[in-house]
């Protein structure tokens, strides 16, 4: 039986669609979720007006080194 972990995140504000091509905050926020195992399964709107979103990713021993890769990977494109 896989054994699963959880993290909720808050989304960044919503942003109108514009034609710039670039996703908005929040999808880039998700996107990076995403690319650390990270499944959104549920979402919910805050008293805010904000966005909450329930994640998932199976529990293997081997995320804490994805996790480091990505932030270094996200801390070189900064620069």
């Amino acid at each position: 039986m896989t054994s699963w972990e959880y993290l909720i995140i808050a989304l960044p504000r919503f942003e109108l669609p514009t034609t710039q091509p670039e996703p908005s905050a929040a999808i880039q926020a998700l996107n990076a979720e995403g690319e650390l195992g990270w499944e959104a399964v549920g979402m919910t709107v805050l008293a805010d007006g904000g966005v909450a979103v329930l994640l998932k990713r199976p529990l293997e021993a081997d995320n804490d080194d994805a996790d480091r890769r990505l932030l270094r990977r996200l801390r070189a494109r900064r620069t």
